[in-house]
């Protein structure tokens, strides 16, 4: 079995560089890191990855950074932050050769650079396991609106249009090839795109901030994440699924498919999108759907926020039974 190399060699030859000068992480030669003070205090969020959960063994590891990168960053575009600093915990298995772990740095590097807006690594932990890699990222982030809070999933209102950014569904289809349970041929796009979903450009999260009452970003599904945005609102959210946008992918996979509406149900309820669900009053949204096609960034209107309880979806005016499985739920068995 290959010796694990000196701790500090790997901190400074794979983790230091990741600071890009930061000088409150101290090159990485210290215990502890300091943030520079954020006006309103920082916001914080944090995922974990985990190799036969969340990525195939098989998986580029430079991949599978960026993948714990844009799981977090999708939750920061969604309330309107921006990060400012990244902290990594990384359980490395015994038996994956020690330099691949210069892949994942590679990967967690470009997109921390190149996503997160120069976002520096400011700490974090490498030990080795005998189990499967395992790694969680910390990204703490600053709020984009005038009144330095983030855009809650509590705050819809009644009228609200809701806004989708991007398209749905690709991120399931394409695992679903890579696991073997569907054929691969015209889904290619969506394979790549399976490997670690890019979410909206960094730009979005003003545009968010800016005119969003509640956003969530569309990680555990369409579906569910809505639901969420109903629970914590305290309102009725109507989705019509036909206007869900689509890639050509993804169409001609429902065109074929032998009943598109349950074809469709499995796309909203796949996750790992990481798009953004946003509710805008009406008075805003033609300004929230010019700012973001000056970005080019895709939007769609997918429905609408009323009084009430609880999600409904509809599908060109027949009102559709929820499916017992509106997207991931965490389960102990």
């Amino acid at each position: 079995m290959e010796p694990a190399p000196p701790e500090f060699d790997l901190i400074a030859q794979l983790w230091a560089p990741l600071t890009l000068g930061a000088a409150g992480a101290f090159g990485l030669k210290d215990d502890v890191a300091q943030l520079s003070s954020a006006p309103f205090g920082h916001v914080v969020t944090c995922d974990q990855i985990i190799e036969g959960t969340h990525f195939l063994p098989s998986d580029p590891l430079d991949w599978v950074a960026k993948r714990l990168v844009r799981r977090n960053l999708s939750d920061l575009i969604a309330k309107g932050c921006k990060p400012v600093g990244a902290f990594l915990s990384v359980a490395w298995p015994k038996s994956r050769p020690y330099a691949h772990l210069a892949d994942f740095a590679a990967g967690l590097g470009q997109d921390l650079a190149e996503l997160c807006g120069a976002c520096p690594l400011m700490g974090g932990d490498t030990s080795t396991t005998q189990g499967p890699l395992v790694a969680s990222l910390t990204l703490m982030g600053v709020p984009l609106s005038k009144v330095g809070q983030p855009v809650l999933r509590s705050g819809a209102q009644a009228g609200d249009l809701i806004f989708l950014t991007g398209t749905i569904g690709d991120p399931f289809l394409g695992l679903q090839v890579r696991l073997g349970l569907m054929e691969g041929q015209g889904l290619e796009s969506a394979v790549a795109t399976a490997l670690a979903p890019a979410p909206p450009p960094l730009t979005v999260a003003a545009i968010i901030a800016a005119h969003a009452n509640a956003s969530i970003d569309i990680s555990d599904g369409l579906l569910a994440d809505a639901g969420h945005v109903a629970s914590a609102s305290g309102l009725a959210l109507q989705l019509d699924l036909e206007r869900v946008p689509l890639s050509a992918e993804a169409i001609t996979f429902l065109e074929a498919a032998p009943d598109p509406v349950q074809a469709l149900l499995g796309l909203v309820t796949g996750g790992d999108d990481y798009q953004a669900l946003t509710c805008v009053a009406p008075k805003i949204a033609e300004d929230f759907c010019s700012s973001m096609k000056a970005l080019g960034v895709q939007v769609t209107q997918i429905g609408v926020c009323y009084q009430g309880q609880g999600l409904e979806i509809y599908h060109h005016g027949d009102r559709l039974d929820l499916p017992a499985r509106t997207g991931w739920q965490f389960s102990g068995a």
